[in-house]
């Protein structure tokens, strides 16, 4: 995590992978991601069961769940697995479900929220409905997400999801019951609003990641400057028309390709 303010609105939070032997650690990430797999794909009674009998199986079927067959470069789900690790890493959430829950095969495109986690703030218990835009260029990512969010908090909308979601909840998980309650359609939207944040993450490849060679002074101020650039173009276009919290989480990237391609030479072993 390189830049982490609560303090703006919407918040902001950059994560970066850094260097290694003065390149970006294109292959560090696209281990890290993988490694956060069964974490991201199972149910939460399915992650307690396993064990050395059954890891790799359940890892195999993981990977099957999220990633499918062909390459990676169409996909949006490292955009979503990179979502899953911010949300659980610096905020702390649980996951209630994801949306690779509501796959028939492993090259299902599904659309609705890209994760969706609860967080245990000082109020009480906060929904958390992801958005993550996995592309190349900033300005194509903050204008697909914003679109994405405007669509996915219609009321006609969220009551959807909300129907979808509360099969999927793992009856096992202690905050199914509170979950359930809160989105239950007996509860007022606007109630629900109350309790909703949206964490948006967008990657990009990024000019500041890609002049360097290794995390330095100069580094540090290119990064922090272009992330509060990317904060603003965001800010000012998302405006006052969301009834519910947001947070921007950005994850730029030395290369979108170089990471497509790490993750496609790692992927076929597992599938």
């Amino acid at each position: 995590m390189r830049v982490h303010d609560l303090s703006v609105i919407p918040s902001l939070t950059a994560v970066c992978a850094g260097y290694e032997e003065g390149q970006w650690r294109a292959a560090g990430l696209a281990r890290h991601l993988l490694a956060w797999i069964p974490d991201f794909a199972l149910r939460y009674s399915e992650r307690r069961a396993i064990n050395s009998g059954i890891a790799q199986e359940q890892i195999r079927r993981a990977m099957h769940m999220v990633f499918g067959h062909g390459s990676v470069a169409d996909r949006g789900e490292p955009g979503e697995i990179l979502l899953h690790i911010v949300c659980r890493e610096v905020f702390g959430s649980d996951t209630v479900v994801n949306k690779v829950f509501f796959k028939t095969s492993g090259n299902d495109v599904v659309k609705g929220f890209d994760g969706v986690h609860l967080v245990q703030a000082q109020a009480g218990l906060e929904l958390w409905l992801g958005e993550a835009k996995f592309f190349a260029d900033r300005d194509d990512a903050i204008r697909k997400a914003l679109a994405s969010i405007k669509q996915h908090i219609a009321t006609d909308y969220l009551r959807g999801e909300f129907a979808l979601i509360t099969d999927k909840i793992d009856d096992s998980w202690r905050h199914a019951a509170a979950i359930r309650r809160l989105i239950h359609e007996n509860v007022p939207i606007e109630e629900v609003f109350e309790r909703i944040t949206i964490p948006v993450l967008l990657t990009y490849d990024s000019t500041a990641v890609q002049a360097h060679d290794r995390v330095s002074r100069e580094f540090l101020a290119e990064f922090e400057s272009e992330m509060r650039d990317g904060w603003k173009r965001f800010a000012d276009r998302l405006g006052d028309i969301l009834p519910v919290q947001v947070r921007l989480l950005l994850a730029p990237l030395g290369s979108k390709r170089d990471l497509v391609a790490e993750l496609d030479e790692r992927l076929p072993g597992w599938r």
